[in-house]
Formats: C-alpha cells, structure tokens, sequence
C-alpha cells in the first residue's frame, strides 16, 4: 500500500494583549491497539463519571468564554495548567474528528509566550484572547495545509514549553489530513506491502526504482500506522470521540531493543552497512515492529508512565527517516515524534456542535 504525504512546518507571528507569539513541544500476531475498544455496534459506550467531569470541566470553560465579559470584571486567574487543558479539549471538542481515517497527515507547528502571575496563573481576559489568537492561527495553517480534497482537521495539541521568569511558552501541535470515508478496514494480518513496495530508507526520499517521487519509507510506514491505528471509531450514533490531555513524545530509535540486542526501530550506524532500499518484506518487518514500540513498550515504560494519560490510547506518530547524529556518533534513523492522550466515546449533547474551522 503506498501513500504520498505532503508534510508543513509553519510559524505565525502573533500580537495580543499579554501575549506574544514565537514558537519555542516481534511478531505480527502479538500486536493489539493499547486502548481496548471492545463496545460492539450495537452497545451503548460506557460514560464513566471521571470522564463526565473532563466534559464537564471542559463546558465550564465553554461557557467561560461565551460570558467572558462578565468573567472578566471578576478578575478571575487561571492556573496555567488548566487554561492548557481547557484550550486543548475545547478546541479539539470542537473542531477535531479523531474518529476518521487519515490516508495521509500534515503537521504543522505553533509557538505563543505568554504572561503568567507570580503564582503561576493568567488573567481571564488574557486567557481568552489566546483562546481567540490560536483558533486564528490553526484556521491559518490549517487552510493552507496543502490538502485540497477530504481534508479533516484531526488533533491539536497544546502543551507548556520554556519557563523564563513570568512568560511562559505555549506550544500547539496541528495535525490536519486527507481522509477515507470508510471506518471499516482493518489491519492486514499479514502486513499491508506487498511484492512491488519498495521505498528508500528517508532523507532524501524515492522509491527504489525512481529517487524522484515524493515520499520515503519512512512516510509510507507513518501514514500506514496512522491510518490503521490513529483511529477508534464510535461505536454507536449519538456519540462522538473525544481527546484530551495529550502527550507528545520523541524517540530516536535506539530506546528499545529485542532479545537479539537488536532495535525495534530503524536505526544503523554509518558503517555497518544498512538497508537504505527496503523492499516489501522490510516495510512489512519495521511496520510490525514499530507498532510494538507505539502500542506496547512505549506506553509501559516506567520513564514515560507517570506522564501517559489515565487510559493511554495512541493517536499519532511523526516518522522523520535521517542521517543524524545519536549519542555521539552518526546513524541512518526513524526519529519518531508520537502523540498518546484520553480517548472516549462521549453522548454528542453533552458536547459543543462540532465545527467547520475553515466556515
């Protein structure tokens, strides 16, 4: 299965009150999605109460925002964790369909400082008008993604960068794609290449039979994985998925290793010969044993648990193919960027109407 993928870095410039923008956040049969979607098409999804105060809590905010003139002759202070929270599971509440399929992704960046009290805590006022400056800047991006047919605006992620004195940076991760209508594919037992894939290794992107086209193996397997498994469908009508408290992660490719010693992850030292055309079985061979990375040894490790959501479930993975440099010495890599986060089946009329960003 081939797919090409249209990638977008971009960085907006944006004035506020109180804010300024800048940017700067194994074998086949043994792999199963970390979250456990077992609700059958005709039950009713679970609502479990701690998810219903995350809504809750999130519509508090809503209505914050739609009263913000009152809200803001109390002289309310937010804690920054919270307005980081709150934005994120807002703007994705309203704006983001993680339920569809992703034939292929963009990812694109953001960068705002922001101004914080001595306790850590921003005015109102202040907090929504960065509520107001981020939508902008993701219709921005998100209009001029590259995509011009089935386009989908799939996650956005808000999280806290550097700390200096009382600005603190805050960092939003936009991911938007082409999509497929169809939910219900499933994971090819066998592998999803087959006899004819062949796809150099990154950086510098082609096939094996022509350097020339746009793509890499590394692209084809991200956009594979994404479209396999960045997708939990809802299991029944009058329900719709919703993500918060996300967590991005960076891997450089040697973090975890098999019985042989061996990583998981492509990742070769410049002199010890590596594969840099992958053929079929390859692909099929560094598929499987990057979804063991992202579905399993990942979100199990000690270093990373206390900062995984309650119920991780994984929903994308940035895959950069490179000749970089590790740990003092240079190696041909997947450099892998993935995003875990809370992902539930939520009653629609307890959330706000789902928008068209670009409408």
């Amino acid at each position: 299965m081939k797919r090409k993928k249209i990638k977008g870095i971009a960085l907006i410039t944006l004035l506020a009150v109180g804010a300024v923008v800048y940017f700067e956040a194994c074998k086949k049969e043994s792999v199963t999605p970390i979250i456990n979607n077992t609700n059958l098409e005709n039950e009713i999804p679970t609502y479990p109460d701690k998810v219903k105060a995350m809504v809750d809590k999130m519509n508090k905010f809503r209505y914050q925002l739609i009263d913000k003139e009152n809200v803001m002759r109390s002289g309310l202070c937010v804690p920054i964790d919270s307005v980081i929270w709150n934005i994120e599971a807002l703007f994705n509440a309203e704006y983001t369909a993680p339920d569809r399929k992703y034939l292929e992704t963009v990812k694109q960046e953001l960068e705002f400082v922001v101004t914080v009290n001595d306790n850590n805590e921003m005015l109102f006022c202040d907090v929504a008008d960065l509520y107001d400056n981020i939508t902008e800047s993701v219709r921005q991006l998100y209009s001029n993604d590259g995509v011009s047919d089935s386009k989908s605006l799939k996650a956005v992620v808000v999280d806290k960068g550097d700390i200096d004195g009382n600005m603190v940076t805050i960092n939003v991760f936009v991911i938007s794609g082409r999509v497929e209508n169809d939910n219900s594919t499933k994971d090819p037992v066998q592998g999803p290449f087959g006899p004819g894939d062949c796809w150099y290794f990154g950086e510098y992107g082609g096939t094996c039979n022509d350097p020339s086209v746009f793509g890499d193996a590394a692209e084809i397997i991200e956009d594979t994985i994404n479209y396999y498994y960045g997708c939990t469908s809802v299991p029944q009508s009058g329900f719709r998925q919703m993500n918060f408290g996300m967590l991005r992660v960076s891997l450089n490719g040697n973090e975890y290793m098999d019985e042989n010693g061996e990583p998981y992850i492509y990742f070769y030292g410049i002199e010890e010969n590596p594969p840099l055309y992958m053929n079929y079985e390859l692909l099929n061979y560094y598929y499987t044993r990057e979804l063991e990375v992202l579905l399993h040894l990942l979100p199990s490790d000690p270093i990373f648990l206390e900062m995984m959501p309650d119920v991780p479930a994984f929903i994308e993975v940035d895959i950069v193919g490179m000749l970089g440099y590790v740990n003092n010495g240079s190696y041909f890599h997947h450099k892998n960027y993935v995003i875990y986060g809370n992902k539930y089946p939520v009653p629609e009329q307890e959330l706000p109407p789902l928008r068209d960003l670009l409408n």
